[in-house]
């Protein structure tokens, strides 16, 4: 298991919601589908790796309803943090 997979495993049993969870090298990036989940995981994140951004984004739904010229899409807040 690398170091990347323990963070991940130990940051999803923190116990907030959050839709995904990437960790690249000393990079972690956490998206969640609310403001006030973002500050709380930015809260979370700063206790131990230097908080860079809370972003408001977009991700393609699931299924797409609309044309695939113009597809589905949901707002979402991504938290970038970096371990120094």
């Amino acid at each position: 298991m690398t170091t990347q997979e323990k963070i991940k495993a130990k940051l999803e049993q923190v116990g907030l919601p959050y839709k995904k969870i990437d960790c690249y090298g000393r990079q972690i990036v956490v998206t969640s589908l609310g403001r006030d989940t973002a500050s709380k995981w930015a809260s979370v994140l700063g206790k131990f790796s230097k908080v860079k951004g809370v972003v408001r984004d977009y991700d393609y739904a699931k299924e797409n309803k609309r044309s695939v010229l113009n597809p589905s899409i949901v707002p979402v807040w991504r938290i970038y943090s970096t371990i120094e």
